[in-house]
């Protein structure tokens, strides 16, 4: 038999039961006509609901049936082809009814149970059927969905008791139930569950009764956590055949379980075990089954390096993202985001890879579980608190257990705990299948651009036409209905991905497609909409360090050049061993290198070996002397460091060569050395410097004599003073040193007076030595007015007097006043500021004496220039009168005069 299950991922799997006729117990058949042979409806069976045709036409009408050798005899357009038993034998043919419960087939002449049975004895009922319309498809819509119905039978095997319809490709198929007789007469009927017109269309052949049972068989699919550390796992287990009742679904190994279905849900990575018994103690045992999260995170394995070394990582799997860290940190991870890292830890290093992100775990639906009651959702359906003795078609509630708001429904606890609310149905017979079942309430709020995955769980709560149930998700469909699972009570888990695009909001609605009246009953629970599932993958892998030995070896001497070398040990002081390179060459100074052999963690070291060529000594020549000189002692050892010995003894009178020996085992060669005695030469010869003025630019003295000798000058040039300087030789010249003097004349210096020499105003040169001087008197306008040491001018103004003496020259400048040398005649003294005073300013006084008429001296000044104003040497007022003046000048005669005082004026 085939039976229809719905995997937790979505995806349809189909077991099939076949059996041939050989392998079956051949006891009594039970059953007569079976094969259809000795006649059609009421011999050996019965057909209810569908409608004879005959004679064959080549077309048929849904809800018609025949009894033919070929399906293409009753409708052009089926599949021909012959019977099951021999290919040429009667079948009889269905065009599928769109009505739903439509009985095709009953035991009995008459429809009803028929005796040959024993109570309590296990009987197999079999028969065969194909499709035969070329539009019975992959969709579950189009194909026949059959279910069987017993009467005094029970521990009927398999539970689920509705079945599809093979596709035409698998060609007839073999069904088999097995069940228990709880009296002498049984009856078993077969029908249509769906109304589908298009496909549904099967041929049926060779009904069989026996005693005996099913052989005991399992199977199992399983599903794989979605992430590494998660426990959506699941393994779901399928028995068929052996006695009634099974034991419990035990299930052991990563985890521990037991349950009466054979579903094993919240499982991680691992591997598990299955066992479980029929009454018979006929065992089905799978062991191994291996559940692991799909693309794990796959590292290399941890590895042990020496200290220096340098080790390949690399991660696979996970998302294809990676970001590595290190413990102790390692600089050597310069792209931490690359798939493949060289790390080179110094320490041992535990590297940690990550890749992917976690996903919300959050359930965006209200009230998903029902735990909150009848709320938070929207439905079509009627609530109904107690649809019974009948039940009411499109009524629902939440309860704990279908059975106890229906008693016709089987009993099942809710999904979750098994003692918690699911929400329960009968379902709707509305044509159209547009009846909603469930609805959000409320929109849920999403995030844009976003994967989520929105899921039920749904069981079914009778036996006969499941619900066909189709999700819409913002209007939109997604997919072909899904078939409820035949057996009841059994949780299955419906899942859709879905990216939500630019809504920020979201509706979900299921409908129900069956509009069957009888069965198409179920239950839903534990509603979801949760991001769709990423993982966050996290590994380590460790990188063990052992620390490296150093070899060390035993210095070898130096040699010279060509010298005997032994061959360098294999093994080091330390117990290292190895080889080295490059081969020994006993002609020059070579490192070499001495590498470990493998797995030692050592490292390699070097080893020089100096091989000394014949060296020539060297020395700092010797500056050549002058004969007498005294000579220092020549070094005992060379600029290269070459030890040795000096012959002959040095001698500071004449030109010598004298000879270096190495001492012994320096691998040098005897060189010499020349100290050259210089004679006495003359006096070096300079020409003589051209006396200079006192302050006067003065050339550097030539530092090479006029005969070539060359040396340094001191003091320093000096141009204000007469000054010698001395030439000193430099050294190895043995030339004698010499002097020089350059005289340095000095500027005549000198003032200029002036005053009146009688009536002339004269500007005159005063000076200590006036010895060879001549003199150059200029006037404002630069014209030369005078050549001798006074000149008698005219005019107020700027003049200027050059002077020079021994070739050298001053000048100075002078700005004359007033020339005007007139005696005043009187003074008025009478503060109106008009010749309040004598005025001599202009003069050169040496004296000024003022005397009354009786000749009394009444005033005398020596330095005189404009003190007087009519007082007498006591300060006391002078009377007005006629007085008379001596005056003594410093350049001039004496004069003499009358002066009036009168202040009135």
């Amino acid at each position: 038999m085939k039976i229809n299950l719905r995997h937790p991922s979505g995806k349809i799997y189909f077991l099939f039961f076949l059996l041939f006729l050989g392998s079956v117990n051949l006891h009594a058949q039970i059953l007569t006509n079976g094969d259809f042979e000795t006649g059609g409806s009421g011999v050996g069976f019965l057909v209810h609901d569908y409608t004879l045709i005959n004679p064959l036409t080549g077309t048929s009408n849904p809800g018609f049936y025949a009894r033919t050798t070929n399906p293409a005899l009753m409708n052009s357009t089926y599949n021909a082809g012959g019977d099951h038993t021999s290919g040429t034998g009667n079948m009889m043919v269905f065009d599928g009814s769109t009505l739903a419960n439509r009985f095709f087939w009953t035991t009995g002449n008459t429809g009803g149970a028929i005796g040959g049975f024993t109570a309590g004895t296990t009987y197999i009922f079999s028969f065969w059927i194909k499709s035969i319309s070329n539009e019975v498809t992959s969709d579950d819509a189009t194909r026949a969905n059959i279910g069987i119905f017993f009467v005094n039978a029970n521990n009927i095997n398999p539970a689920n008791q509705n079945f599809l319809a093979p596709l035409p490709s698998e060609g007839w198929v073999n069904i088999q139930y097995s069940f228990v007789a709880t009296a002498d007469n049984a009856m078993v009927r077969l029908k249509t569950n769906n109304g589908q017109a298009i496909g549904n269309d099967f041929a049926i052949d060779d009904f069989s009764i026996t005693e005996g049972g099913l052989p005991f068989e399992g199977s199992y699919t399983s599903v794989n956590p979605t992430c590494p550390i998660g426990t959506d796992g699941s393994i779901t287990v399928t028995l068929t055949g052996g006695t009634l009742p099974y034991t419990s679904y035990n299930l052991t190994g990563s985890a521990t379980q037991t349950n009466n279905n054979g579903i094993f849900t919240g499982l991680g990575e691992g591997t598990y075990n299955i066992s479980v018994s029929d009454s018979d103690g006929n065992q089905y045992i799978q062991t191994a089954i291996v559940l692991e999260a799909p693309n794990d995170l796959e590292l290399s394995a941890p590895v042990t390096i020496c200290t220096g070394d340098s080790t390949a990582l690399t991660a696979t799997g996970g998302t294809g993202s990676y970001t590595w860290s290190a413990n102790p940190a390692d600089s050597s991870i310069t792209n931490p985001n690359s798939a493949s890292q060289t790390v080179s830890p110094s320490v041992t290093t535990t590297y940690t890879v990550t890749s992917g992100s976690v996903s919300s775990p959050v359930n965006l639906i209200e009230n998903g579980d029902f735990t909150q009651g009848d709320t938070l959702f929207t439905t079509e359906y009627t609530f109904v608190a107690d649809p019974n003795p009948f039940g009411v078609q499109a009524a629902y509630s939440v309860v704990t257990n279908p059975n106890a708001w229906f008693t016709a429904f089987s009993s099942c606890g809710d999904h979750t705990t098994g003692s918690g609310n699911l929400m329960v149905f009968d379902g709707s017979t509305d044509p159209t299948g547009n009846i909603i079942v469930w609805s959000n309430q409320n929109p849920v709020t999403i995030l844009p651009n976003t994967n989520y995955t929105f899921s039920y769980y749904v069981a079914s709560v009778s036996p006969e036409n499941p619900a066909r149930l189709e999700v819409y998700i913002n209007g939109v469909s997604q997919g072909l209905p899904v078939i409820a699972p035949g057996a009841t009570c059994l949780w299955t888990q419906v899942s859709y991905n879905w990216n939500s695009g630019s809504n920020t909001t979201a509706n979900f609605i299921i409908y129900d497609r069956n509009s069957s009246s009888g069965g198409n009953d179920f239950a839903l629970d534990d509603i979801s909409l949760k991001e769709t599932t990423t993982c966050l993958y996290q590994k380590t892998v460790t990188v063990t360090v052992t620390p490296g030995t150093t070899p060390t070896f035993n210095p070898v001497n130096a040699i010279c050049s060509g010298g005997t070398l032994t061959a360098l040990p294999t093994t080091s002081t330390n117990g290292i061993i190895g080889v080295w390179s490059p081969a020994l060459n006993n002609t020059a100074t070579t490192v070499y290198t001495f590498t470990p052999t493998a797995g030692q963690c050592a490292s390699s070291t070097t080893l020089t070996i100096t091989v000394n060529q014949s060296t020539l000594p060297t020395f700092t020549a010797v500056a050549p002397v002058c004969s007498g000189t005294a000579l220092s002692p020549l070094p005992t050892t060379s600029n290269n460091g070459i030890t040795g010995i000096w012959s002959p003894a040095l001698n500071n009178t004449a030109t010598t060569t004298y000879t270096f020996t190495p001492t012994a085992g320096q691998c040098a060669s005897v060189t010499t050395l020349t100290i050259t005695i210089n004679p006495t030469t003359t006096t070096p010869v300079f020409t003589a410097i051209a006396p200079i003025c006192s302050g006067s630019d003065l050339d550097a003295l030539p530092t090479t004599s006029n005969d070539g000798i060359t040396g340094t000058w001191s003091p320093a040039l000096d141009n204000t003073t007469t000054t010698t300087y001395t030439f000193t030789p430099t050294e190895g010249q043995c030339a004698l040193s010499t002097t020089l003097t350059i005289t340095v004349n000095e500027s005549p210096e000198f003032s200029i007076s002036e005053g009146c020499n009688g009536v002339s105003y004269t500007l005159n040169a005063v000076q200590d030595n006036a010895s060879g001087s001549t003199y150059a008197w200029f006037n404002a306008s630069g014209s030369q007015i005078g050549t001798a040491s006074s000149v008698v001018i005219s005019t107020s103004g700027f003049y200027k007097l050059i002077v020079t003496q021994n070739g050298c020259s001053t000048e100075e400048n002078l700005n004359v006043l007033s020339t005007s040398c007139a005696i005043q005649k009187g003074i008025s003294a009478n503060n109106d500021g008009l010749n309040d005073y004598f005025d001599l300013e202009s003069y050169n006084v040496s004296q000024l004496k003022i005397f009354n008429r009786y000749g009394t001296d009444v005033y005398s000044k020596a330095n005189y220039q404009n003190e007087w104003y009519g007082q007498s040497n006591n300060g006391d007022e002078l009377p007005d009168g006629a007085y008379y003046y001596v005056i003594d000048f410093t350049d001039l005669q004496t004069k003499t005069g009358w002066i009036y005082i009168n202040r009135a004026q």
